[in-house]
């Protein structure tokens, strides 16, 4: 029994669900990436380097909130960079400063300076910039075919009748 004990927790440790908690919100997820982006060096071929090769990161990467609020909303709302402005920038920029960046800072992700309105990369962002690199192209398409599935049973969606409850 002790065992089973010792491997349900190998697979419920603490960092790990951190790791998941962190993960779960779209907008940090996007700020992975975002910082990722401009972290990791090219190669000499002109690709991004391999982040497995555990080559230090561009530390100097120096990114304003301002410029990562303005690229999530021309993502959330499929805009120009120039017409990400107005109520949903308030809306991420408000977001990213209260919750997103300080739970990022947390797990060792991003350096936030709060003073500065500034997030430099710091040591788990390769980790994590791989881990949602990996999971979210699956996620989409096991999150797809499960919806497409529920949409096709008996010619009726089982979705729309459940959205009344």
């Amino acid at each position: 029994m002790r065992d089973s004990h010792r491997a349900v927790s190998e697979y419920t440790d603490q960092s790990l669900s951190a790791i998941h908690h962190a993960l779960r919100a779209s907008r940090r997820r996007s700020v992975i990436g975002l910082v990722a982006h401009r972290a990791i060096p090219l190669g000499s071929n002109g690709r991004k380097r391999d982040t497995a090769s555990r080559q230090p990161l561009d530390k100097d990467t120096v990114v304003t909130v301002r410029q990562l609020s303005r690229e999530i909303v021309s993502i959330e709302e499929d805009v120009s960079l120039d017409q990400a402005t107005g109520d949903p920038y308030h809306n991420v920029y408000t977001s990213l400063i209260q919750t997103h960046l300080p739970k990022l800072d947390e797990i060792g992700a991003i350096v936030y300076n709060g003073d500065r309105k500034v997030v430099t990369p710091d040591e788990n962002l390769v980790a994590l910039a791989m881990v949602t690199s990996i999971t979210s192209p699956i996620a989409q398409v096991l999150f797809h075919n499960a919806i497409a599935d529920l949409y096709r049973r008996d010619g009726e969606s089982v979705l729309r009748d459940s959205m009344g409850d």
